[in-house]
């Protein structure tokens, strides 16, 4: 008996250990970055997550009762659990984002190492520590920068610039810190630092500039050194301005060598071509005769160098880099040569992308010149049968006859050039400027590349995956792929950009892709550092300019929107609270400008023939027309706009604590909306100013519509979509947008499902039956072919077929809504997301009336999850009754729908559909 009782014991003991196994805290982060160096904010925010074991066995309801931080200046002290600049202690509460850097004052260049550890609810122990993560402060004050400013003001060709020095050993450490209006690459006695390209990210620099940080202390060595900066004029259209400034230590001494005129330079192989400016990137030349292989060796003597020119400090503020760099995200093998005409070939890569073609060369002789032309579009001239895709603008267009009849390209002046030197081995890839294409045209090229000659070099900023969507439409599977690669060929550059070949501006159309990519891509850092673009550009009156950072461009009320609407995602996606105060006041005073120019409480049109745009580019209505819509559609449109981004505003007001503002804007929606009504709504047509979907769907999105006619306007939309338009839309960019959301929250997955499904024009489909790798900047693919017009599909994907969506209760994912839309033919939905605390699985299957959703939360989070469902008695979860099952408990069950509040873990429940 004895016996039977220890063995007993041992067994519960065991179980008591299989079920109380440490939990692992992973994804250290720091300002939304990995160990990220060179970041210039005083106070940094930590994050980290939690998990334990894999989701199939993991515990459920795992949640932070308190977390414990530690900050020391060395690994050693770490090691030894000194946080000597910061020791947090236990600290009660579940916050695991955000968690704000408390400790002595960061000073400049500081290395600061990390860890954290937790304390779980029900456990009396404290977790383990986690792995250490660290930060490197940056230059934190004007005043920490001793390097000169030099200037390049003609800039022919991108210069090499250059300094030799010595040094009496190794250095044990080593920093360079590069500010640079334009664009540079660092190298270090002859190896270029990082595989970073087109560094730094954009900016305003009438506002600001961007610095990076490099480690260099692996690269320099006891002796004779030097630094080289290959410098490229990028957005900085008056030259390019520098500085670099290097901290070392050597045998414990500071040595520091910073720009100065004692700095040389040299013209390089490769000159910009074109005016950068609308229409006109162009390209760049590349002299294979200018090649001097050594230019960043010590010891070099190749070339004509001469002294730079020191210049005084430009103005606006120098911050460091506070996003991801450009790197190469993938390479695109050539799909198909073609001969044009005699050293003429057309090389085809498959798909449209952002990037550099990288070309070998053959044998050339000396001062042999390659032509490079780029294009996302081609088709055969004479036309034939027209479709709905017109024609080329001729301004854009490169043509060349051949056997077959002419053949355009839609090129928008992108344009290379390559110069031999008559070596062997020479090879072309761009430097200081890139392109939109899918195909190239080569010209003077004697024979075709072989195989693995030719590549095509996808740039973008470097967001890591968050997510994945599949299902069982492979209609819907391929719309969701175009879109993903149509936003990583828009984010170079740390803003998202309309289209990379003809604008290259930053419009506020970047808002209408924020769902997509937030669920696909990591992107918190990235908005964050575009927001402040758009912050930077307000005026003294309060508006916000149509594209950041660079500003230019047409738009309307809503392209100014995008520096109210980012942050106020960004907090809903990331609990970032710290942004969203940074931008309460601008936002403020953008309401207050917009409510400046109305008269009797109605929004009236402003400003020249680009500053009131309403939906941009329904079908029928493109740049290809004279069809645009009348005045009170416009002022209709951008009236619920208003009232939008004035919702946004008593929200974000109510978030911080501001209940007065808060209450002041809700008295103003409700004062304003019935005057919009009135003077907007055809009592007679029973519809808003035109029979169009975007003109009933934004009054009934803003709550301008009443409440005795919420029903009508409900229905004279839905026979706009089903009747009239047979099942497709009828909007354009902004209104696209909204209508997915609209129909989104309000239940009617099933007629954003209708339109998603078609393939006949317009639509999604259709793009892809007319060949589009990308999206189209409009319906009917007139003009640009990788645009940002159209990207809001796969945000309807994860949050609406899988219904993956934040819970506005708890912002960041802390409270997590699962409400899949089992619609159409659909059997099968697969998606996850990575969300700031873990990841987030919503699987489902339908087998006739049988539905089973698989659903993870991850650790120290909480879910609604939503089961569509006969009623709640047939609702099982792991084949056990909800009475019976652990972990979650029913809510509630009303309309077809049982609500089970749950808490982290892996979940299957079951149902007999409605």
């Amino acid at each position: 008996m004895m016996k039977t009782s220890f063995l007993t014991f041992v067994v519960l003991i065991l179980v008591s250990l299989v079920s109380l196994r440490a939990a692992e805290l992973t994804n250290l982060r720091c300002e939304y970055l990995e160990n990220p160096f060179g970041i210039d904010a005083v106070k940094p925010r930590l994050s980290w997550k939690i998990t334990e074991g894999d989701s199939s066995s993991a515990t459920r309801g795992i949640a932070q009762a308190a977390y414990q931080v530690l900050v020391a200046s060395s690994m050693e002290l770490l090691a030894k659990d000194q946080g000597d600049l910061w020791d947090s202690g236990k600290v009660d509460g579940d916050q695991s984002i955000q968690v704000e850097y408390k400790g002595k004052p960061l000073a400049p260049r500081m290395r600061c190492y990390w860890k954290v550890r937790v304390w779980l609810a029900g456990r009396s122990h404290g977790e383990g520590w986690s792995e250490p993560a660290m930060w490197t402060m940056g230059v934190l004050e004007p005043a920490d920068w001793n390097a000169k400013w030099i200037e390049f003001t003609t800039v022919e060709t991108s210069p090499w610039v250059r300094k030799e020095f010595k040094l009496a050993a190794n250095p044990e450490s080593a920093i360079a810190f590069v500010n640079v209006r334009g664009y540079y690459e660092l190298y270090v006695n002859g190896n270029k630092v990082g595989d970073d390209v087109l560094s730094p990210a954009v900016s305003d620099l009438r506002k600001r500039s961007l610095y990076r940080a490099h480690d260099i202390s692996k690269l320099l060595r006891a002796g004779d050194n030097c630094i080289g900066l290959w410098l490229g004029r990028g957005w900085s259209r008056s030259g390019i301005q520098a500085r670099a400034q290097i901290h070392m230590t050597v045998d414990g001494q500071d040595v520091v060598v910073g720009t100065d005129r004692s700095w040389s330079f040299s013209p390089s192989t490769h000159g910009l071509l074109g005016t950068w400016k609308w229409g006109d990137f162009g390209g760049e030349c590349v002299d294979a005769r200018r090649a001097i292989p050594d230019w960043s060796k010590p010891g070099c003597k190749a070339g004509e160098w001469k002294p730079v020119t020191e210049c005084d400090a430009p103005e606006g503020l120098v911050v460091a880099q506070s996003c991801e760099p450009n790197r190469i995200g993938a390479v695109i093998p050539l799909a198909k040569c073609t001969a044009l005409a005699t050293n003429v070939w057309e090389l085809d890569f498959g798909t449209n992308l952002t990037g550099w073609l990288r070309l070998k060369m053959p044998s050339l002789e000396p001062g042999q010149k390659v032509v490079m032309r780029y294009a996302d579009k081609r088709f055969q001239s004479p036309a034939g049968d027209k479709t709905p895709a017109g024609d080329i603008k001729a301004t854009a267009a490169w043509t060349i006859k051949t056997d077959g009849g002419g053949i355009a390209y839609q090129t928008f002046k992108q344009i290379d050039e390559f110069i031999s030197a008559g070596n062997h081995g020479e090879a072309f890839c761009s430097k200081f400027n890139y392109h939109g294409f899918r195909y190239v045209i080569v010209e003077g090229l004697p024979k075709a590349p072989q195989k693995g000659d030719a590549e095509a070099l996808l740039i973008e900023s470097d967001l890591k995956d968050a997510g994945d969507f599949s299902c069982s439409n492979e209609l819907f599977n391929r719309i969701h792929q175009v879109n993903v690669w149509t936003l990583r060929s828009l984010n170079l550059g740390g803003y998202m950009v309309d289209c990379p070949h003809r604008e290259r501006l930053g419009y506020g159309d970047g808002q209408l892709g924020v769902e997509s990519l937030v669920m696909s891509r990591n992107a918190p850092a990235f908005y964050a550092k575009w927001t402040e673009d758009w912050l930077d550009g307000q005026q003294t009156t309060g508006d916000l300019p149509h594209t950041a950072p660079d500003q230019g461009g047409g738009g309307g009320p809503a392209w100014g929107g995008a520096g109210c609407v980012l942050p106020a995602k960004l907090y809903q996606f990331h609990g970032d609270k710290r942004l969203l105060e940074r931008a309460y006041e601008p936002m403020r005073r953008y309401v207050e400008f917009l409510e400046s120019r109305c008269k009797d409480g109605v929004l009236r049109a402003y400003g020249g023939k680009w500053d009131f745009i309403g939906d941009w580019v329904p079908p029928g209505r493109g740049m290809d027309t004279k069809n645009w819509p009348e005045k009170p559609a416009q002022e209709l449109f951008n009236n619920c706009y208003r009232i939008y981004l004035i919702e946004q505003l008593a929200k974000a007001a109510g978030i911080l604590g501001k209940t007065n503002e808060s209450q002041r804007w809700l008295a103003r929606l409700r004062e304003i909306r019935p005057l919009i009504h009135k003077e907007f709504y055809n009592v007679e047509a029973g519809q808003y100013v035109i029979d169009e979907q975007a003109y009933q769907l934004m009054p009934l999105m803003t709550g301008v519509v009443p409440e005795d006619l919420k029903e009508t306007v409900m229905k004279r939309l839905e026979e706009l979509i089903q009747v009239k338009n047979k099942g497709h839309l009828d909007t354009g960019m902004l209104g696209t947008y909204f209508l997915l959301q609209y129909l989104q929250e309000t239940g009617r997955n099933d007629l954003v499902y209708t339109i998603m499904n078609q393939t006949t024009y317009p639509g999604w489909g259709y793009m892809l039956s007319q060949g589009a790798t990308t999206l189209w900047e409009q319906w009917n693919g007139y003009y640009s072919q990788i645009h940002s017009c159209f990207t809001c599909p796969s945000g309807w994907f994860y949050q609406g077929l899988a219904g993956i969506r934040p819970d506005p209760a708890a912002p960041g994912f802390k409270k997590i809504l699962i409400k899949p839309a089992i619609v159409g033919d659909l059997t099968w939905v697969k998606a996850h997301y990575d969300s700031p605390h873990g990841r987030i699985v919503s699987n489902w299957r339908r087998e006739d009336e049988k539905l089973t959703i698989e659903v993870t939360v991850p650790a120290n989070t909480t879910a609604t999850v939503f089961m569509p469902a006969r009623d709640a008695v047939s609702v099982t979860e792991s084949g056990k009754t909800a009475k019976q099952a652990t972990g979650f408990k029913l809510i509630r069950c009303e309309n077809s729908e049982a609500a089970f509040e749950v808490g982290s873990g892996t979940y299957q429940f079951q149902s007999t559909l409605p």
